[in-house]
């Protein structure tokens, strides 16, 4: 059989044919897109309304031109669109076909692996679907499945979910083989039989979720944290300003360079407007950088005093577009005299108002002059300082960042005058119908004064994008912000340099999670209110129950068992090399670790065994949930009637500890560890200080003495338990 055979078994036109893509898909179309038919040989989706933001152009184009084999070209259509218009009745009436449709995006992701499995057969001239066999499909995996180099030396095998889907791909050509009108399978033959993609590649459909997104280190999250918040609350208000200005000009010199040309004759005009410069002592407008280099090119002498004056800066308020090279000659020592008196400056952001530096405090104006292409790349960089702020505070996937939209903000409600909950809407992506589906976030203070600025920072009107794609998080947000804190003018504000580490919102997502888990007076606590933080999720968790913050509201909770679970069993770790806890609830937290080295010394006699950090972990889960992380103790919040914090609240009974009223030094429920000794030595010193300076008022110095005492005796009191014996 050629490559051009017919098979007369196969019906002769397409179930499908003449169909619309989008009504037969179900895909809500925007008004006056091209609507794709079924003959087409490409598939463009760019007129797809509720297509995610994240979505991109590659992926909304299906060019099925690229099978070279004709008859395989109308099979991948068949199994296209049988993929996405599962509700038909012509899909319907396969007995394995799906029942619940594919994303688009997933589509086109098999689709796009369709086409090597069917060049591959077209390149070793199998004449048709009919003629494959267990051999060429065997072969073809083995082939696809590794990356190699370019002298084809195997590096790797590819990831584990690829092979699957291309493997329930080419099963699935036998599952719609009725729909199929121009080529199929032979009668019965199903690729690898009824095995299922997870044994045929080895990879499980559904591992183990284990997330390998790690957190960002300390190193990475303090500086990125300070200049974000500094752009955004320090340097934003100046930027916004800076770009009304900048836009409001741009806007008059459009209209005067469609109006005309007209450059400066009249030397008594350019005097006039020299002389306004000399009387106010104003600088000349200094020119960019760019249009100096251009000048140089055009034969303009390097030492020319005028290099860097813009002339077309200086006229332009009186309505000239320029000034006419014969005047340029007739008063140039006009112009070189007034440039010797006043000098000249960058246009952009001149006389800046005072802002305190990030580490200082210093006072000194917010930006020094700036060129036009400067004042551009700061206000896109304010732009990325905004985005980097809304992730790290909220936990917000990449794809519900960019379906942000210009008035997301919900209106505050004041539960008191002062006291309100903010909220932002946009759209769940992962795991939702096509579309997404609307969801609010409950966020701080300083993700308002973000998007508030982003909003400042954009010609978008209210209902469209905010922030738009985000494909390129870490070479496009993270790496303008990086380079503008190691520049000159992110050192002059005192911040320091953004070490190389990868920056995605999954790392942002992932920090806060483990910061709020576990670092109670970690990082995010130093730059925001991180109680604030903490409760914010917890009331959009409580406030929709099935939005993306329970989701995340899952997995904070998930990794602060699990840090939980790993404070505690240091603790035991350490009681069983002597080091024991201190504070009033040392006997009891002893009592409890005495009673599981006691369950695991108590087995039967027989072959010594090791026991494993899992069997003390196990022995130990139950004491671990009542484990309380603070920044100075260790709560064992078991029995709400002795904790001293609700005692001081008059709460009678409560869920947690008040934290906020923590003595811990007389809690019956508290422990101090090693752990926690910086803490206490730091407030010790802190109050050494205070103590000797003359300027406190003796009232406060009693106060302050009580502290240090206290801070002395803990410090004390840890440094002896951890010195015991066992």
């Amino acid at each position: 059989m050629t490559s051009s055979a017919v098979r007369h078994d196969l019906p002769s036109e397409s179930l499908f044919a003449g169909a619309d893509i989008a009504s037969t898909a179900g895909l809500s179309w925007k008004n006056g897109a091209v609507r794709p038919r079924f003959e087409d040989e490409v598939w463009s989706l760019e007129g797809w309304a509720d297509a995610p933001v994240q979505m991109k152009v590659t992926e909304k184009t299906w060019n099925f031109a690229k099978i070279h084999d004709p008859r395989w070209q109308v099979v991948a259509k068949e199994l296209a669109l049988s993929w996405l218009a599962t509700r038909d009745e012509r899909v319907l009436a396969l007995p394995r076909a799906r029942r619940i449709p594919r994303h688009p995006r997933t589509v086109w992701s098999r689709l796009y692996l369709l086409i090597f499995w069917f060049n591959w057969l077209h390149e070793r001239r199998v004449p048709t679907l009919a003629a494959v066999t267990q051999d060429h499909c065997e072969g073809f995996i083995k082939e696809y499945g590794v990356i190699r180099d370019e002298t084809g030396a195997v590096i790797r095998p590819k990831a584990g979910s690829s092979l699957r889907s291309l493997v329930s791909a080419m099963q699935e050509m036998s599952d719609y083989a009725d729909v199929l009108s121009a080529d199929r399978y032979r009668a019965g033959f199903r690729p690898w039989g009824e095995r299922s993609p997870r044994e045929i590649t080895g990879s499980p459909a559904r591992p183990d979720i284990q997330i390998k997104t790690l957190p960002l280190p300390d190193e990475v999250l303090a500086p990125l944290l300070t200049a974000s918040l500094h752009l955004v609350e320090v340097l934003g208000p100046h930027i916004a300003d800076l770009r009304r200005v900048r836009r409001a000009a741009l806007t008059q010199w459009d209209t005067l360079k469609r109006t005309r040309y007209l450059s400066m004759d009249d030397p008594d005009e350019l005097a006039g407007i020299l002389d306004d410069h000399l009387r106010e002592h104003k600088p000349l407008p200094r020119l960019d950088p760019g249009a100096v280099t251009r000048r140089l090119n055009r034969g303009w002498d390097p030492q020319d005093p005028l290099l860097h004056v813009s002339f077309q800066h200086l006229v332009r308020p009186s309505g000239h577009w320029d000034i006419s090279a014969p005047m340029l000659r007739r008063s140039r020592p006009r112009l070189e005299a007034a440039l010797d008196e006043v000098g000249h400056e960058y246009v952009w952001a001149r006389g800046g108002v005072e802002v305190p530096r990030a580490d200082t405090g210093e006072l000194l104006p917010w930006t020094l002059p700036l060129p036009s292409t400067q004042a551009d790349a700061l206000i896109r960089i304010a732009v990325h300082a905004c985005v980097m702020t809304v992730s790290a505070l909220t936990g917000m996937r990449a794809s519900e960042l960019t379906e942000l939209v210009v008035g997301c903000r919900v209106k505050s409600e004041e539960d008191a005058p002062g006291l309100a909950r903010h909220r932002i809407a946009s759209k769940v992506i992962k795991g939702r119908r096509w579309g997404g589906e609307r969801d609010e976030w409950v966020v701080v203070d300083e993700v308002v004064h973000a998007i508030e600025l982003a909003e400042k920072l954009t010609d978008a009107t209210p209902g469209e994008l905010l922030f738009g794609q985000i494909h390129n998080f870490d070479n496009g947000a993270a790496r303008w912000l990086r380079r503008w804190v190691g520049s000159p003018a992110g050192q002059r504000m005192g911040l320091v340099p953004i070490p190389e580490d990868a920056i995605h919102p999954r790392r942002l997502r992932r920090t806060l999670a483990v910061e709020m888990a576990a670092r109670p007076g970690g990082i995010l606590a130093t730059k925001v209110h991180f109680k604030h933080l903490t409760v914010v999720t917890s009331e959009g968790y409580a406030h929709r129950p099935g939005g993306a913050q329970a989701v995340f509201h899952q997995e904070w909770k998930k990794a602060e068992a699990a840090e939980k679970l790993h404070r505690t069993t240091e603790a035991f770790r350490q009681f069983q090399e002597g080091q024991l806890p201190a504070g009033p609830g040392a006997d009891a937290l002893l009592a409890a670790f005495r009673a599981v080295e006691n369950e695991l010394e108590g087995h039967e006699p027989g072959p010594a065994k090791v026991v494993t950090d899992r069997q003390i972990e196990l022995l130990l889960k139950k004491k671990a949930a009542v484990l309380h992380l603070s920044a100075a103790n260790y709560c064992w919040f078991e029995d709400p009637a002795k904790a001293l914090c609700l005692k001081l609240a008059g709460a009678k009974s409560a869920a947690a500890p008040l934290t906020g009223l923590c003595d811990s030094g007389r809690c019956p429920q508290a422990t101090h560890h090693l752990v926690h000794r910086p803490v206490w030595q730091t407030a010790a010193d802190n109050s050494t200080v205070l103590l000797a300076s003359p300027r406190i008022p003796t009232g406060e110095k009693n106060r302050l003495l009580a502290e240090h005492d206290r801070s002395m005796r803990i410090l004390e009191e840890i440094d002896k338990a951890a010195g015991k014996a066992g």
